[in-house]
């Protein structure tokens, strides 16, 4: 349920387009009954006439029942249920492994003989053996984000930056035919993308968003910059994937 409505969240500006053009052309559709209202001579022409204003009337409750459900689900619930996505998506750290320990039995006590015996050589203890620590595998090197498009651009996080706590995105959203832009998340190499941040302002190398990525959990994440114009397009997104560690 709670991945249903961060889908409903990340499309509700194209449910909004959609309701606006519809509320247009029932706008266009009373102007025209009512000029063909007053034109009509037969009483007929009238009930027409009448039962089409009531069809825009109840066609009009139906596209605010649909925006307010819509503004419902993408703000109050998708606040709500925010921190469940995130618990469901953040792995559960394996139970490590505790080696079973083993008797190791005692060498034999020697019988005394005329002839001497040799002192059994001692044995090394596998439990008293230091295994040689693992070393660990290099970080990847952080790099400059690269984006397609530089009116969709970030300039910090850098690739395979390892942050923690709250943390300043800083880049440029910017598009001649400006409306706003959002910053979104998902894990690294997945593509459930969901909303975390955004605005109504074009900025340009500039603090898009604060995040605190004690909500996402440590492990390595994916950001997405997408700029959408007044027409509800937009450039090619910019990506980066940083590695929590809080």
């Amino acid at each position: 349920m709670g991945f249903l409505i961060q889908y409903l969240t990340t499309y509700a500006p194209w449910i909004y387009a959609i309701a606006g053009l519809v509320a247009l052309y029932q706008l266009y559709r009373i102007w025209q009954v009512r000029a063909e209202r007053k034109q009509a001579v037969f009483s007929l022409e009238r009930e027409k006439a009448l039962r089409d204003l009531y069809s825009i009337f109840w066609t009009a409750m139906l596209l605010l029942l649909i925006m307010g459900v819509t503004y419902f689900f993408s703000n109050t619930l998708n606040q709500a249920v925010e921190p469940l996505v995130v618990e469901a998506l953040e792995p559960t750290p394996a139970v490590p492994f505790v080696p079973t320990p083993t008797n190791t039995p005692l060498p034999a006590t020697p019988t005394a003989t005329m002839t001497p015996t040799p002192l059994p050589q001692p044995t090394p203890d596998a439990a008293n053996v230091e295994e040689a620590p693992t070393p660990e595998p290099p970080k990847p090197a952080v790099q400059a984000p690269v984006c397609p498009d530089n009116r969709a651009l970030f300039l910090r996080p850098g690739n395979n930056e390892e942050v923690s706590g709250v943390i300043n995105v800083v880049g440029s959203a910017n598009h001649d035919q400006f409306q706003y832009y959002k910053i979104e998340y998902a894990p690294a190499g997945a593509e459930n993308f969901a909303y975390i941040a955004g605005g109504n302002s074009p900025v340009t190398n500039g603090v898009l968003g604060s995040i605190d990525t004690t909500t996402l959990g440590n492990g390595r994440w994916t950001l997405r910059l997408i700029v959408v114009d007044k027409t509800g397009n937009f450039p090619p997104p910019c990506q980066v994937t940083i590695n929590v560690q809080n």
